[in-house]
Formats: C-alpha cells, structure tokens, sequence
C-alpha cells in the first residue's frame, strides 16, 4: 500500500501547501476563540457564512470550466489556452462586479432578514472579501489546469499565512471582529495578486496563440453551468447550515456549530490535496489510452486516505472533549456533541474531496452536480428540521447523513468511468475497520489518564503506535508507491 513519502511531487507539494494552510487557518480560529467570546465568533463566522454564499454568484463555475478547457487545449496542443483564459477571466470580473455591489446595497436587508444587525457593517465590508476572494480561487484553480500544481498550492499557503498574521495584527490592536474580517480579506488580496502574477507568467503570449476557435467561449459558459451548480451545492453543505442555526437560534450556539465545521475542514484537507493534484491526470483523453492505471491510482490513494482517516477521526471522537476544553477553553463546550457527530462526516468529506476533481477532470461534472444538488437541498430540509428538534446537534446530523448519500454516487460514478474492483476495496476496508477497533480500544482504556494537552499527546502517540504496528503487520504500509508520472504514457487495458 502506499504511503505518504511515494505520492507524486505534485502531490506532495499540494499536501505541504494545505497543511501550511490549515495550519495557520487553525491557528486563527484558535487565536479568534480566546480573544472573542462565543456570541462575538458566530457573528462574525455568520456574517462570512453570507459572504460566502455571495461568492457562489461571484465565481460561477467560471474557474474549474477555465481550468478544464486548459487542460484539454494543453493536451492537444491546439494553441486556445490564451483565449480560454482571457475569455472566462473577463467574465469572472464582470460577475464579480455585480455580486459586490448587489452585497453592498442588500446588507440591510440581509441583516433584517436573518435577525443580526450585527452583521451588516461586516457585510459592506465585506464586498472587498467577495472581490478578492473569487480572484484568489480563479487563478488558484485555473493553474491547476495548467498542471502547475506547485504555483497553485504557493497560492493557497500565502492566502493562510497572510491571514494568520494580519488576523492577529488587527484583533490585537482592538479591532475585534471588524479587524477579523479585515484580516480574512488582506490574506485572499495577498494571494489574488500573487495569483494573477504567476498566472500571467504561465499565459502563452500572442505568437504561440492560434485564432480563436468557434464556439470556444460558449464551450466555456456552458460547462460552467453543471459546475455552478455544483459549486452553489458545496455552499449550501458549508455555509447555509450556518446560516440556518444562526437565524433559528443563538449567536452562540453559531459560535460552537462554527468552530465544529472548522475543524472538519481542517481535517479533510489531505484528501483535498490528493484530489486537487491528481485531479488534471484523470483527463478523459488520458484515462481513455490507460484505464487500468487510473482504476489501481485510484483505489491505492482511496484506501490510503480511509488508513489514515478512519482511524484518526475515531481517536478524535474519543477525545473530542478534552480536546476542545484545552484547545478553545471551557466557554466552548458547546462544540463537543456538535464535533463528534461530525466525526463521521471528516471520513465522507475524505472521499469526496479526493474524488470530486477527478470526476470534473473525467467530463462527469454534470453528474456530480445533480447529486451534489439534490443532496444538498436534502440537507438545508433535513437540517431546518431537525435544528427544530434537538438545536445545532441536528444540522450536523443532517449534513453526514446527506453527505454519506453524495459520496457513495460519487463512488459509483468513479466505478461505471474506471471500473473499480469492489471485492478488493471491501477486503482493504475490513481491515481498516479491524486496525480501527483495536486501536480504539486502546485509546478508551487510556481516557481516564487524561487531564489536559501533555496527556492527550501522550495518548495520541499510543494509538498512533498501535495504528503503525497492525498497519505494518496487515501490509497496508508495504507495497507500490504511487508513480510520480501520472496516467501520462501509461498503456491501456
């Protein structure tokens, strides 16, 4: 089985941008849960929540339709990626333009609607965060289908590095949740112009540019239909949960649901690298001229992401409480029921967000997007339903039960593209589940010792060792590594 060390350098490189990234993105919600108190975090988490949503109008699907026509002119050599990038960029600013001021004059209403007047300075603020936000997320994306994994992923680290350190400058000179905000747009402005400068560097210039094609740029909106689509059912999975436990209920209790979901993000960022580096190889060109090179790529990272996840979120459910009491303080309580029932969650999201580009990349956007669609409209229902119910406890039960149906469609769209092996799959699964209970069992017995950041340390590295042993002895640590070429010149069936 593969290990981490074998990935491809894109590969490695994505996953060191993302845990730079999370990294600092951790440090900020921690550095945010000390210095504001419970009602301040979920005002200022709904107000991003909104501006979030904004973005899905904002960017449209422009960026990954961008990225998957460059991919496919780069791969045939037909001399359009210029007119990709300048065709679909000028939309994206146009786009931009009209959510920004359409933010700015509904602040009001927005506030008055969800019952926060809290939120709407933060919200007119806030449309330099829409502006910056979507330039940020246009070039990172758009050099992923230039293949230059490692420019995208310098990217996405300077976005998280910058925030961290003007997050802290701001709050600490007492601008509270105003400078907060501030901080989260200085991070994506730092990152939109380094964007935008190595995107220009890798734009082929005129003289390497053929005329442009008939119908290109209608090829362009039309494939960023499915993926708005698509995008807009991501929003409603992350923010719009938020948003609903924000108008049925407290400030606070937006601040625990927050600081839940952030942790979830935190964790599934691996698998996101994966997907995101791996993504541009799952070309349908490529995987047509070598199919069963993609079908054994594929399911050796699956089951190397479910060795690592599924153990360690079962450790994470385990010690939920300690951990969020010494790492956020006892005024977040609240967050430990809400974080263990997302355990569950950070192993589907670990599936999908390996999976998600990969189907983009194979031409199954329009799939993805009826599932993604359907499912997130089941979760805004099941959530409103359930927060009636049993509070924020139910949106999160609401999410990774919806979350579970999108993953297992995305599995099997995987499998009618690529033709998995389910009987291999389940034998690797099973002895996942097996290395889970002892490992579990371990930890359990240990949680009594438990009483603050040493011991949880301590207890950690014990079901890390026990994990590594029954690892090394099933053969899930021994095997092939992942070949550093991609599907590129490998043979087909």
């Amino acid at each position: 089985m593969v290990a981490l060390g074998g990935l491809s350098r894109d590969v490695v490189s994505e996953t060191g941008a993302r845990l730079t990234y999370y990294l600092t993105s951790g440090l900020v919600i921690i550095f945010l849960s000390r210095q504001l108190a419970p009602a301040e975090y979920g005002t200022l988490f709904l107000a991003l929540s909104v501006l979030t949503v904004s973005r899905l109008f904002s960017s449209v699907g422009l960026a990954k339709a961008a990225a998957k026509n460059v991919s496919t002119s780069l791969e045939s050599g037909d001399g359009q990626v210029r007119h990709v990038v300048l065709s679909s960029l000028t939309y994206n600013l146009g786009t931009i333009a009209a959510v920004a001021t359409a933010v700015a004059l509904g602040a009001g209403a927005i506030a008055a609607t969800l019952g926060a007047p809290a939120i709407e300075p933060l919200l007119v603020l806030g449309t330099t965060y829409v502006v910056f936000a979507t330039l940020y997320n246009y070039t990172r994306v758009v050099l992923q289908g230039f293949r230059e994994i490692l420019h995208s992923a310098l990217v996405y680290a300077s976005e998280g590095v910058a925030k961290l350190l003007a997050v802290a400058l701001l709050v600490t000179l007492g601008y509270g949740v105003y400078g907060a905000l501030v901080g989260y747009v200085v991070g994506f402005t730092v990152a939109a112009f380094l964007g935008l400068w190595l995107l220009a560097r890798h734009l082929p210039g005129p003289a390497a540019t053929a005329q442009l094609e008939d119908g290109l740029k209608r090829r362009v909106l039309r494939y960023s239909v499915p993926l708005t689509v698509t995008r807009g059912a991501w929003v409603l999975d992350r923010e719009v949960d938020v948003i609903l436990v924000g108008y049925l209920l407290t400030p606070a209790v937006v601040g625990y649901y927050a600081v839940s979901k952030q942790i979830v993000t935190f964790c599934s960022g691996l698998a996101g690298s994966v997907g995101f580096s791996l993504g541009p190889q799952f070309d349908e060109e490529t995987v047509a001229r070598s199919r069963d090179h993609a079908r054994r790529t594929y399911e050796t990272v699956l089951v190397s992401v479910l060795l690592v996840y599924v153990p360690a979120v079962a450790g994470l459910a385990i010690l939920a409480e300690p951990v969020v009491l010494s790492v956020f303080g006892t005024q977040y309580r609240g967050v430990v029921p809400i974080l263990q029932v997302f355990c569950a969650g950070i192993v589907l999201m670990s599936v999908t967000e390996l999976t998600e580009d990969i189907l983009d990349y194979l031409g199954r956007a329009n799939a993805r997007a009826a599932f993604k669609g359907v499912t997130s409209v089941g979760n805004v229902a099941l959530s409103a339903l359930l927060i009636w119910r049993v509070g924020a406890v139910g949106a999160a039960v609401a999410t990774v039960a919806m979350q579970a149906i999108y993953a297992a469609l995305c599995l099997y769209v995987v499998h009618t593209e690529i033709g998995l092996r389910p009987r291999r799959l389940l034998y690797r699964g099973g002895q996942v589940g097996c290395i889970t209970a002892v490992m579990s069992a371990v930890v359990l017995s240990l949680l009594r010792y438990v009483d603050g950041p040493v011991t949880i340390g301590a207890v950690a590295v014990c079901g890390a060792g026990v994990w590594a042993l029954l690892a090394k002895t099933g053969g899930l640590l021994d095997g092939d590594a992942l070949p550093s070429g991609g599907l590129s010149g490998q043979r087909g069936d």
